[in-house]
């Protein structure tokens, strides 16, 4: 398998090793899926180069570079039914006649796509196409595999990822929703056009450099504080620390499983009023207003009694708070 090289493209420069998982994230319009579309091959770079391997591919088009872009949208004729997709992606490979009915089979079973074999790709549903789509890649084996925002189906991305984990690809994604980070070896995070954090997802995620690094890696609070010598005022409370990143107005950065109910009798940092509650996985989602209208999403266990209207003693540990400039 191949690492891939930016040299000063646009100004980034970033090496991704051969046989890991990147998924580059950032805010809208920050420059991530064009980003994508340089290191395919889609358009061109005014400037830098990029490397495969040892080979410089800046000039090469598309279908010259030894790797896959993929997107949601099926690269194919719509007129095409999912067996001729699947059968013209396995052909591409050097197999024999046997070896590449084998293949096939396995793909259609593993993506459950007996039943939308003889569908054309146009009449497939979203989660159809993405199946469809997964089985297309999964055939073609890419060394080095470009995809932007190809799984729009959360419970599709751990069969996938580990499959291309098996294979070695090289996997340069923009992911479709944050549940995809987990997955990943490496984060790297994209505002303006410029990289202003690298690092695992762990890293990225509880030390977040901005609030667009924060939100890109997942569900915040965003809450407004003011940093007065070692204080912190807010409406969630206030709290000193040692070493304070700055002066005046600013940012509190708080994921939502930071929250915990104050057990019978304990003292608590911030009364909680549920507007409205979800469930995900085994936990509730639960978000409600505060003073100044600020908006609060908090995580609880899911034996919590959870109704709208109900109030909630909460307590919060400040050192686990990432407090950004504005």
């Amino acid at each position: 398998m191949l690492d891939l090289t930016l040299r000063d493209v646009r100004g980034v420069s970033i090496t991704f090793a051969k046989s890991t998982h990147t998924a580059i994230v950032g805010p809208p319009a920050s420059g991530v899926s064009t980003l994508l579309r340089l290191i395919a091959g889609e358009i061109r770079p005014e400037s830098g180069s990029i490397l495969i391997g040892a080979r410089d591919v800046t000039r090469l088009t598309r279908s010259r570079r030894p790797l896959l872009y993929a997107t949601h949208d099926i690269d194919a004729p719509q007129r095409w039914s999912v067996r001729h997709l699947l059968v013209a992606s396995v052909r591409q490979r050097s197999l024999d006649r046997i070896d590449r009915q084998r293949e096939f089979d396995l793909a259609v079973s593993k993506w459950k796509l007996e039943s939308l074999a003889d569908r054309t790709l146009r009449t497939l549903s979203s989660s159809e196409s993405t199946r469809a789509n997964l089985a297309r890649i999964e055939l073609l084996k890419p060394a080095i595999l470009v995809a932007d925002r190809v799984v729009n189906h959360a419970s599709l991305a751990d069969d996938f990822y580990r499959i291309l984990r098996v294979m070695g690809t090289t996997v340069i994604s923009a992911p479709a929703s944050t549940y995809e980070l987990g997955f990943t070896d490496r984060v790297i995070v994209i505002d303006a056009g410029r990289v202003i954090q690298d690092g695992t997802f762990s890293q990225v995620y509880r030390e977040p450099v901005s609030v667009a690094a924060a939100q890109a890696t997942g569900d915040v609070n965003l809450v407004p504080v003011t940093v007065r010598g070692k204080s912190v005022e807010s409406v969630i409370g206030n709290w000193d620390v040692a070493e304070p990143p700055f002066q005046g107005e600013g940012t509190a950065a708080i994921r939502p499983e930071e929250f915990e109910v104050a057990a019978k009798g304990e003292e608590s940092d911030v009364i909680f009023g549920i507007e409205e509650a979800t469930f995900h996985g085994d936990r509730w989602r639960a978000t409600g207003i505060l003073t100044g209208n600020v908006s609060l999403t908090v995580s609880l266990p899911r034996e919590t009694a959870v109704h709208k209207g109900r109030l909630l003693a909460l307590r919060y540990n400040p050192k686990r708070i990432k407090l950004l400039p504005r």
